[in-house]
């Protein structure tokens, strides 16, 4: 069970403050204890030295000024004695010609009565009054000074939950955010202080590229536009066709550059609309333009099911999932399983060299495969899944590469994969 900050420091000053309590009730009770045996050996004394004051037959003059020599004082109110010889705790008892000796202890006090056939009376020791006083103001002080000191703490790491939720946010691509109002001379504020500088240095460096690439973008537009405009009035239309196509296609890539330019920075919100799935690989096989895309991409379409997703973007995660499976196919070819479920890229190749998780990462590549790119695709796939919710997952088998795109949050992926033999045999029929 994993515990917060806050919960662990205020389990720790709650132990402190246990051990405190213990330890000077304990101390209290050590300091009674060893006063009323000091009292009761006064007690025992002051009887063995009266008996022997009687046998010498010189008795004290004064009895109660005797008693007080041994700090034993009459007790004068008659409640008091009362509640003692009622409800007091007899320690001993001790009978003499003088006449019996009770010592009694009630509410940490020691009592001495003496009853013969001319008087009864009660002595208080006056050893146990205020004795833990001192004690007393020593707790009271050990307190206030715990209680401070854990308030002072508490207030010194409230501002982290401001900064956790400053950082959560910029997590989640708020780059607006500003950390100026925690504020401290200590370890905390200066943590927001460079937390604060880090945040600023990073707008400012997420704006340069965002300004750097739209005017490259919208640079490159003109010069396209006008070469389209141009590419019409060429009079072959083979090279018509050509000009065209290749002015379409960097259209598209400009486009396609906006929307990676987007999911990087987070700013990117979905436009849900429901689409069949084969609309959306015929927007695929636009985006690819492929001069031989029946050669090179075989679809098993076995349900054309309706999804709810952004079309533009799920249609790019697709495109990339495939032009990632012709780059590192042995032969260049590419196998898409379509259900109701799932949707499943296969393409033959040799192992990958890590686990998917690293190429899942922003410009991570292979750098032994001879092939373009900036190592974008998988984290671009990755990252629209995720948007959409889905669950994006891959599994080796029979010397197959299969990158599954499961419509629902999931578990572990059971996509369908051919047996060996029948992926190839199957490109061979068609």
């Amino acid at each position: 069970m994993r515990y917060s900050l806050s919960t662990k420091i205020g389990m720790v000053f709650a132990i402190a403050f246990t051990l405190v309590c213990v330890l000077f009730v304990t101390f209290g009770m050590m300091q009674t204890n060893q006063a009323l045996d000091r009292m009761k050996n006064s007690q025992l004394n002051s009887i063995s030295y009266l008996l022997n004051l009687y046998d010498r037959a010189i008795p004290p003059q004064d009895i109660q000024q005797y008693f007080k020599n041994f700090n034993l004082e009459v007790v004068k109110d008659k409640n008091l004695v009362s509640n003692v010889l009622s409800s007091g705790d007899m320690v001993f008892t001790n009978l003499t010609p003088v006449g019996e000796f009770i010592s009694i202890r009630y509410h940490n006090s020691l009592f001495l009565h003496i009853k013969n056939q001319s008087f009864n009376v009660t002595f208080e020791s006056i050893g146990t009054k205020n004795l833990n006083d001192p004690l007393w103001v020593g707790f009271f002080l050990t307190i206030t000074l715990l209680i401070s000191l854990y308030l002072s703490v508490m207030r010194s790491l409230s501002p982290l939950k401001k900064l956790n939720n400053n950082i959560k946010k910029f997590a989640a691509g708020n780059l607006e955010i500003v950390c100026s109002e925690v504020k401290g001379d200590d370890e905390i504020g200066e943590l927001a202080t460079e937390f604060d500088n880090a945040v600023s240095k990073i707008r400012e460096l997420v704006r340069s590229r965002q300004l750097f690439l739209r005017a490259i973008m919208h640079e490159l537009k003109t010069p396209i536009g006008k070469g389209r405009i141009v590419s019409e009035m060429i009079d072959d239309e083979t090279q018509k066709a050509r000009l065209i196509n290749v002015f379409e296609r960097l259209e598209i890539l400009i486009n396609e550059f906006a929307k990676i330019e987007q999911l990087l920075t987070k700013s990117y919100s979905l436009n849900y609309q429901e689409c069949h799935l084969s609309l959306i690989l015929e927007q695929v096989k636009d985006l690819l333009m492929l001069d031989d895309w029946d050669k090179k991409i075989f679809v098993d379409l076995k349900d054309d099911v309706v999804i709810n997703v952004d079309f533009q973007l799920f249609a790019l995660a697709i495109k990339n999932l495939i032009d990632n499976g012709l780059k590192y196919s042995d032969d260049r070819k590419v196998n898409i399983i379509c259900t109701k479920e799932k949707i499943c890229i296969q393409n033959v190749g040799k192992p990958l060299a890590m686990s998917i998780e690293h190429y899942k990462q922003a410009f991570i590549r292979n750098r032994n495969e001879k092939v373009s790119g900036m190592g974008l695709g998988l984290y671009i796939v990755d990252k629209i899944s995720s948007m959409h919710k889905f669950c994006f997952d891959y599994f080796y088998s029979d010397s197959t590469h299969n990158f599954v795109i499961e419509f629902k949050q999931c578990a572990k992926s059971s996509c369908e994969i051919p047996k060996k033999g029948k992926f190839l045999k199957k490109r061979k029929d068609k």
